[in-house]
Formats: structure tokens, C-alpha cells, sequence
């Protein structure tokens, strides 16, 4: 269930991207958010180095009972009482991963997109093996116009992970948002690759292969799209629109 869960979360902030930026074509500003007074003291706290762990001192009876807490609440969306339970375990445990994994993860929600920087960073420190902690680091850092940094991350959660199209897609669509439209058009094409039946991906290729220049590839998806959704007015008048910009061309080339 708390798998479910958090995969749903990335799924949204996959989604929110993604028609974001469709909508919106070619609007490519950024704001960057600004670290408040009380987002930089707990920075300090989070920048302080990880003093090792003797397991043989640690009640895991008791740390397991608050992280099953913790969880129980972070699953039902009662992000004040599991952020209060997993910073229970952290001072209990502080090098528990999926308690600062999950307390990052509330942090994004709550739009506290520094402080979930830092933690990352301190959970790195720990381990380096788990694909979606960089996928949430990366989210963090592209909420704060990070972008490059941003890529970064999702490539490091790609090499350790590569099963997962959606992946593909935050990188293909930073690259979009930063301009390079020809890289963007390499992880979209990938995505789509893994995902043929992904109406949304199949759009976001076809508003590339428009931005690329490769109309005849666009009208190609568009025409796939449409067959998923007829009474999609707006896929039309995409169609029809690049059908027209075909007739101009050929006609130019006579």
C-alpha cells in the first residue's frame, strides 16, 4: 500500500509536468524559490556530518514501531503527525533511509523544496542505491529552476534504474524547458519506445518532432493519438494544422 502510495505521488508530479509544459508550449520561465529563516537553520542541522551508527546501541523495537506510525499516517496524507514520527526514528536511528527518504518526500509536498535538498544530500551520504531517492532529489531540485542539476539527479536514478519510461520523460522535459529541444527528442523518443500505448507521451514526441522541424513524423503520432481519442478537438486541429503546413511546403518546393 505505502508503495502504491508514494508511486502515485511521483506520478503526479510526473503528470503535473508534463501538461504544464503542453499547455503551455513555449513559455520556458522559471522562478526560483527562496530558502526561508527557519528552511536555513534546519540546513545547518542537515549539513552536519553523519556520526557512524553503532547498531549494537539502537532499540529496534522501538524505532520500528514509530516508522510503522510514521508510515500509517504518511499513507493516509497526515503528513504533520508522519513528519513528527519519522523525525522520531531519525533521532532514534539517524541514518534510517527511508525516514529521511519519505520526510523529503513531504518536504516537496509542502513546497519545501530547500530543506528537501538538504536532506537528500545527508541521505546520500548513506546510500547511493536506490533509483526513486534521486528521482525525489531531482524533483526538489527542478522545483527550484535547478534544472541542470535536476538532470543530473534523474540520470543517476536512470543508470540505476531504467525500467521506468517516466523517468525518460522528467529528463526529456527538462531538456525541453532549457531549449535543446534535440535532446529533449532522444528521451522523449525513449519514453515513447517503452510506452507506445502512452497517449501523453505519444504528444509530448509529437510537439517536439513540430519543434525539431520533422512535421511528417508529428502528423504520424497525431494520427495515432487520434485513433485512441476520436473526440479530441484539440488533437484535430493539430492534424489539420500540420496537414496544411505539408500543402505549404510541398507547394514551395514546386
Amino acid at each position: 500500500m505505502t508503495q502504491i502510495f508514494i508511486a502515485a505521488l511521483a506520478a503526479v508530479g510526473i503528470i503535473f509536468i508534463i501538461y504544464k509544459n503542453y499547455d503551455r508550449l513555449r513559455r520556458m520561465a522559471r522562478s526560483t524559490e527562496q530558502a526561508t529563516p527557519t528552511d536555513t537553520a534546519d540546513e545547518e542541522l542537515f549539513e552536519t556530518p553523519i556520526n557512524p551508527v553503532n547498531e549494537h546501541e539502537l532499540d529496534f523495537s522501538e524505532i520500528n514501531r514509530a516508522f510503522r506510525i510514521a508510515d500509517m499516517h504518511f499513507t493516509r496524507g497526515n503528513f504533520d503527525e508522519a513528519e513528527q514520527f519519522f523525525t522520531k526514528v531519525l533521532s532514534m536511528h539517524p541514518q534510517h533511509a527511508e525516514s529521511m527518504n519519505r520526510l523529503g518526500v513531504i518536504y516537496i509536498q509542502r513546497g519545501k523544496n530547500r530543506k528537501a535538498e538538504m536532506l537528500y544530500r545527508k541521505l546520500f551520504s548513506i546510500t547511493q542505491k536506490e533509483a526513486s531517492y534521486y528521482c525525489n532529489y531531482g524533483r526538489c531540485l527542478y522545483n527550484q529552476g535547478k534544472l541542470h542539476d535536476a538532470i543530473g539527479a534523474y540520470e543517476n536514478a536512470v543508470k540505476l534504474d531504467s525500467t521506468k519510461a517516466s523517468r525518460f520523460v522528467s529528463i526529456g522535459q527538462i531538456y525541453y524547458e532549457l531549449g535543446n529541444f534535440e535532446a529533449a527528442e532522444v528521451y522523449f523518443e525513449k519514453a515513447h519506445n517503452m510506452a507506445p500505448a502512452n497517449a501523453d507521451y505519444k504528444k509530448l514526441l509529437t510537439d517536439i518532432h513540430q519543434l525539431t522541424g520533422n512535421v511528417e513524423r508529428a502528423h504520424k503520432n497525431l494520427k495515432k493519438v487520434a485513433e485512441k481519442e476520436p473526440y479530441n478537438e484539440e488533437v484535430k486541429q493539430n492534424i489539420e494544422a500540420l496537414e496544411k503546413e505539408t500543402e505549404v511546403s510541398q507547394v514551395n518546393k514546386l
